[in-house]
């Protein structure tokens, strides 16, 4: 589950229209509505691919001027965490004792951490 906090500033003619589209839609919680032209949306996804959709629609609301992520939670990043701490700590190639010449980079190091996590090689060349 994802959690965020948007802040939506919106055409001061379309607030009500505004605030109104997104409760009715399901795309969130408007906590906030400073009657001028900002609007606090709390928003429940599950999983950031959704959440981004969410953004999306949002920012195409007619009367809708822009949408800034003010907060984020995601359990996806949470449970990411808990298993690095689980391992056995920082590989070698991302300590500060590994002069840069050295270190090798070969694409997405989110999928070179899971190798690493997978077979417990920690030379990402191996």
């Amino acid at each position: 589950m994802n959690i965020s906090g948007l802040v939506v500033r919106v055409q001061p003619s379309r607030m009500r229209e505004v605030r109104e589209a997104i409760e009715a839609a399901g795309l969130g919680e408007v906590s906030t509505d400073d009657g001028e032209n900002t609007l606090v949306v709390v928003v429940e996804a599950e999983d950031t691919a959704k959440e981004m959709a969410i953004y999306r629609t949002i920012e195409g609301i007619e009367g809708v001027l822009a949408v800034e992520l003010a907060y984020t939670y995601s359990e996806e990043l949470e449970q990411a965490r808990d298993r690095l701490e689980v391992g056995d700590g920082v590989p070698r190639v991302l300590s500060d004792d590994v002069p840069p010449e050295e270190v090798r980079y070969g694409g997405d190091v989110r999928n070179w951490i899971r190798r690493i996590q997978d077979d417990g090689k920690e030379d990402p060349t191996a």
